[in-house]
């Protein structure tokens, strides 16, 4: 047997055809390695490039579940929509009617809040509306003077509303007639000397003045109108009567002059109205 030596150490034939051998099949199983991951990975590319492709193609034609807060985004969008459509058409319902009718609700209105009335109307045109509006309230609280009973303030106004060519806005304006009363209370009336007499405790103020005004009104479906006058102004300017029996006959001069300074104020006081509500309807 033929023997090779390698680092002075014996080494046989044998074992050198067996390190070949080892060494030649490594080579080939690394070659079919390389090949199986090539194969796997260009495989694994082409799934996810399907997988994308399908994505893509089912994306038109199968969309997304939308989640609640979408829906819920989505539905307050159509309602908006909606209702801007609702005020748009406005001008449009008051150009085929003739004649409003409204109630009205003023809480925040001088001298006495809380008024309450009712408005009648008549549109010659789109752009113009002439009312007759009436508005009362009553208090029972203590103005001006502490010992006074009820108080009791109307307002009756013929009025243009002018719309021009918009839709809803308005600014109106016209003549008012104020009528003001109150009472005085027992404690003024019991220093009166002479007895009593007939209306005593009235005190009456009428005069005549102008209002002006800026709101909004809308017309809807089936003709139901709402209105909003934003801001009013009634001033009284002209006094046309002043009553009080009371100062004809008080002998107290405190008491007179109270009552007196009371009517000076409230005859020429600016009657402020914020926020009239109207409702109603077109016909």
């Amino acid at each position: 047997m033929y023997t090779l030596s390698f680092a002075n150490k014996p080494f046989s034939l044998e074992s050198a055809i067996a390190v070949e051998s080892f060494v030649k099949y490594s080579k080939q199983l690394l070659v079919l390695l390389s090949v199986s991951v090539c194969m796997n990975f260009s495989s694994f590319a082409e799934e996810v490039q399907e997988q994308e492709e399908s994505v893509q193609t089912d994306s038109p034609s199968n969309p997304p579940t939308p989640s609640a807060v979408e829906k819920a985004a989505e539905s307050v969008k159509n309602a908006t929509q909606s209702f801007s459509n609702e005020l748009s058409s406005t001008k449009l319902r008051r150009e085929s009617s003739k004649y409003v009718l409204l109630a009205n609700y003023s809480p925040m209105d001088l001298i006495i809040p809380s008024k309450y009335g009712v408005s009648l109307g008549w549109s010659p045109s789109v752009s113009k509306t002439w009312e007759l509006e009436y508005l009362r309230g009553s208090v029972s609280i203590p103005f001006l003077v502490k010992d006074l009973g009820q108080m009791s303030d109307e307002r009756i106004s013929l009025m243009a509303r002018s719309y021009s060519s918009r839709n809803s806005f308005n600014i109106s304006y016209g003549l008012t007639y104020f009528d003001f009363s109150m009472h005085l209370g027992d404690q003024l009336l019991n220093r009166v000397s002479g007895g009593t007499y007939p209306s005593m405790d009235l005190v009456r103020l009428q005069s005549l003045g102008f209002n002006l005004g800026i709101g909004n009104r809308w017309v809807f479906r089936h003709n139901i109108t709402l209105g909003v006058d934003w801001l009013a102004w009634s001033q009284p300017v002209v006094m046309l009567s002043e009553k009080s029996v009371f100062l004809d006959h008080a002998t107290n001069s405190q008491d007179r002059d109270d009552v007196s300074n009371a009517m000076d104020v409230i005859s020429y006081f600016p009657r402020l109205t914020l926020l009239k509500l109207q409702f109603g309807m077109v016909f």
